[in-house]
């Protein structure tokens, strides 16, 4: 008695997802951004950092944005500065945020992963 009470729970569940499944449409053009760990500085030709909508990178390839935590000192007219080995801009990297011409910093940033996008937001 308890087994068959179970199969008929397992059975409605079953059913239940089958149907939230069928529910909700699935889309070819709904497949995920493309994304990459690391980007090459040499690569990077244009830079828009602000603190709305982030850090957006312009390659040979297409914009990127960064998907790091949003960060209060990116802004207008501010540079980056990262301390790595490495001659890329990776996830996990910190990069320091200053003025270029006063060289006051801002403060530090982590880097998220880079995501494909059309062009950055407008302001």
């Amino acid at each position: 008695m308890l087994r068959s009470y179970r199969l008929a729970i397992a059975v409605q569940g079953l059913v239940a997802v089958i149907g939230l499944s069928a529910a909700v449409p699935a889309h070819a053009d709904d497949k995920p951004p493309e994304t990459q760990l690391c980007l090459e500085n040499r690569s990077m030709r244009t830079k828009d950092i602000s603190a709305e909508h982030g850090y957006f990178v312009r390659t040979p390839q297409g914009w990127w944005r960064n998907t790091g935590p949003s960060c209060s000192a990116y802004g207008p007219n501010r540079a980056l500065v990262t301390r790595s080995t490495q001659d890329r801009q990776c996830r996990g990297d910190v990069v320091v945020v200053f003025d270029p011409f006063t060289r006051i910093e801002y403060g530090g940033c982590v880097l998220g992963a880079w995501e494909r996008v059309d062009a950055p937001p407008k302001d």
